[in-house]
């Protein structure tokens, strides 16, 4: 038996045009040779965090006919975060949460895309901070009792900037069931993800999101294409396996203009050419 550390590799639905049917979703992902598939649900709506008994069916047979649904997002925290100063906006953000972690216990996916907090403007950080503990607070015992974990994306909310940020916010529950959700390139702006990785570490990290940044001049907010960017990959998936990271990993780029299925090809040898770093 290989007990090496191996990597699953996934397809976020994101990466593809808006409103692409669940069932091409499945149908390109395999087509595709991504093991899994990452949905990104609405809160209302046919498939969404609120589905329906019928609905939930459909998504199943979706599930045992194509790749698994590996993840969920927990709500839609952009629209309506779970900790949002707003009594109105942070009741409807939880709420949202608590039907994604019902819904992925109903489906058999054990990890959600969790976004704690989100600073602006009008929602100071040491604020939101709190809010963000008290809300995760709140919600991480319905995640335990179901058997989800809750994974933290390190995504441009201007909340948790640094690998320090993540180690307090996820070892002060020290549940097994709040974890990291790691993006490579959204650290890239102020850091390395190598680094990140090692303070990390496996146990914490539950998922991995890949996307290629530059640091020079010029792009969409310096995010590019796979392979395109400075993300040093070698160095970064070599240091996934030293940590012993073992699981999912998936794009998380903009959709293309070209056709879905030379898209999707080309997503996933970029992946396979990422997935080598961590074999070689």
């Amino acid at each position: 038996m290989n007990d090496a550390p191996r990597l699953r590799k996934g397809l976020r639905d994101s990466c593809l045009h808006a409103g692409t049917p669940l069932s091409e979703v499945f149908r390109l992902a395999n087509g595709g040779g991504f093991e899994g598939v990452e949905l990104t649900l609405p809160a209302d709506g046919q498939f969404s965090l609120r589905a329906s008994d019928a609905e939930r069916s459909d998504l199943r047979r979706l599930a045992a006919d194509g790749p698994p649904i590996f993840s969920l997002n927990a709500g839609l925290p952009w629209q309506f975060s779970a900790s949002s100063l707003d009594p109105a906006t942070r009741g409807e953000g939880q709420a949202l949460v608590r039907s994604s972690i019902d819904l992925a216990a109903d489906l058999g996916v054990d990890t959600l895309l969790y976004i704690p907090g989100v600073v602006t403007d009008d929602q100071p950080f040491t604020e939101v901070w709190d809010a963000a503990r008290a809300a995760t607070e709140a919600l991480l015992p319905q995640a335990e009792q179901a058997g989800v974990t809750l994974a933290v994306e390190n995504v441009w909310n201007a909340l948790i900037l640094s690998p320090r940020d993540m180690l307090e916010f996820v070892d002060g529950f020290a549940s097994p069931h709040l974890r990291v959700y790691f993006d490579v390139g959204n650290v890239m702006q102020f850091g390395r993800p190598q680094h990140w990785i090692e303070a990390l570490g496996a146990d914490r990290i539950a998922r991995v999101h890949v996307k290629d940044f530059t640091i020079r001049p010029g792009g969409w907010l310096g995010f590019t294409q796979l392979l395109h960017g400075d993300v040093d990959w070698p160095v970064v998936m070599r240091t996934l396996r030293q940590v012993g990271y073992r699981g999912w990993i998936a794009p998380e780029v903009s959709s293309s203009s070209a056709d879905a299925e030379r898209w999707v090809a080309e997503l996933s040898a970029a992946m396979d050419t990422i997935i080598g770093y961590y074999e070689g």
